[in-house]
């Protein structure tokens, strides 16, 4: 109960939500078409008896009759220099919990306990061991940047708990992959594909790449030589400029750039270093020089903050709120009547983590980490992008990308899709991935 009488969503006011706010945000829509799914998630009603006590009961086959109540903690940077993308990511990830709540399809609630990383990975390991010894959560979800997400997929390889990431490097479900992460978040391998052949055929093929030097630029890197060779594209990288994480002056590497035989300019990179490189190479006249292809131009913050900016520029695109895909419609409204705003990619991302890690506990019926864990492996379920799976060789999301081109709009600039990449097409082959589980 909040200080004005408005009875919480979570027993322990975890959440933003009240129980009313949240029948109204997720709304029967979300609901009906929730239940429509085939074989993802057991039936409210199957017809066994339960208990009408309220106790756990097994089944005879060790699962749970009544789940109860799945404590989880939602770890997002709420402060620093991503806090803007971590406010959408917690966002989504309440609207999630709301979802889940108030949904016939699950028998059981979640309890969340919100945490800020600060954009910092010894932060981010110190809110997941907190959220695993203090509060009992036996599921983390979040993580946006890729330095936390490996530090806490690092914590949690340790504990009886699955984590489900919310960062894209390559690495989390590449050589640093573990049995108890998941990662939801399409990741730098699947980025790249939507703008290495799209880049290739229809601007350009000298290429400078550009990011800061941090997990997620690096893995990028790699990801986009490897699919130059891999898709023998008559491609040749004549640059590539790799400040630090958190450059404030980007005037070096802008010259850089202007002075070279490049006529594309390709930038993995998101966050507050992309908003100032951005503004400072549409300052210099970098943007009307040479055709620019990103991996999170397209993202809703990005569009926000630059506006005009980005007119003309394209991107590797993840999500928009206009995809005919999954129960996306159903998202949408409900983020609307929330929010005010259509979501963005950094709220779907939220969405997914906890609707995805909810649907392998349902189908699991138990809240058992290791049982959810052998579930979750090559579960399909369906989802804002349609139906996903996690793979069992390295248990990332097999999510299709699109390559989008970014068009004057009426409040801010929009995404016009240009052309989508299947799942399997984008996702590296499970024998490329350096992942051992």
């Amino acid at each position: 109960m909040t200080a004005d009488g408005t009875e919480t969503d979570e027993p322990n006011g975890h959440g933003r939500f009240s129980r009313r706010r949240t029948l109204s945000a997720v709304g029967g829509g979300a609901i009906s078409l929730s239940m429509g799914l085939a074989g993802c998630v057991q039936d409210a009603d199957d017809g066994d008896d339960t208990d009408d006590t309220g106790d756990d009961t097994d089944d005879a086959d060790g699962t749970d009759d009544d789940i109860g109540t799945v404590t989880m903690g939602v770890l997002v940077p709420e402060s620093g220099p991503s806090a803007p993308l971590g406010e959408a990511q917690r966002a989504g990830a309440e609207l999630g919990v709301a979802y889940v709540n108030a949904s016939d399809e699950f028998e059981f609630e979640i309890d969340a306990i919100y945490e800020d990383t600060q954009t910092d990975p010894p932060t981010g390991r110190e809110m997941a061991q907190k959220v695993i010894e203090e509060d009992g959560a036996e599921y983390v979800v979040g993580g946006l940047e890729s330095a936390v997400g490996l530090a806490i997929s690092e914590y949690v390889s340790g504990e009886d708990a699955i984590y489900n990431s919310g960062a894209a490097t390559v690495e989390l479900s590449g050589e640093g992959c573990d049995a108890n992460t998941f990662v939801y978040e399409t990741n730098a391998a699947q980025h790249v594909a939507g703008l290495a052949e799209f880049a290739a055929e229809e601007l350009g093929t000298n290429w400078w790449l550009h990011s800061t030097d941090e997990a997620y630029g690096n893995s990028a890197f790699e990801e986009i030589e490897r699919r130059i060779d891999a898709e023998d594209l008559d491609v040749e990288i004549v640059g590539e400029t790799m400040p630090d994480f958190g450059t404030s002056d980007f005037g070096p590497q802008i010259s850089q750039i202007s002075g070279s035989d490049a006529d594309v300019l390709v930038i993995p990179e998101t966050g507050e270093d992309l908003m100032n490189f951005m503004g400072q190479a549409d300052s210099a006249g970098l943007t009307d020089e040479i055709e620019i292809i990103g991996t999170a131009l397209f993202a809703q913050v990005s569009r926000g903050a630059l506006g005009d900016v980005l007119v003309g520029t394209y991107s590797s695109t993840l999500y928009d709120h206009t995809l005919d895909t999954g129960d996306n419609e159903a998202f949408v409204d409900a983020y609307l009547e929330e929010f005010d705003e259509p979501p963005g990619n950094f709220a779907r991302v939220g969405y997914e983590l906890v609707r995805t890690t909810a649907r392998g506990i349902q189908e699991a019926g138990t809240s058992d980490p290791s049982t959810v864990r052998s579930v979750l492996e090559g579960l399909e379920v369906e989802t804002v992008l349609g139906d996903v799976s996690y793979r069992e060789c390295d248990h990332q999301a097999v999510n299709p990308v699109w390559t989008g081109e970014i068009v004057p709009g009426e409040e801010i600039p929009e995404v016009e899709l240009l052309g989508r990449i299947d799942g399997e097409d984008a996702i590296r082959p499970c024998e490329e991935s350096d992942c051992t589980l």
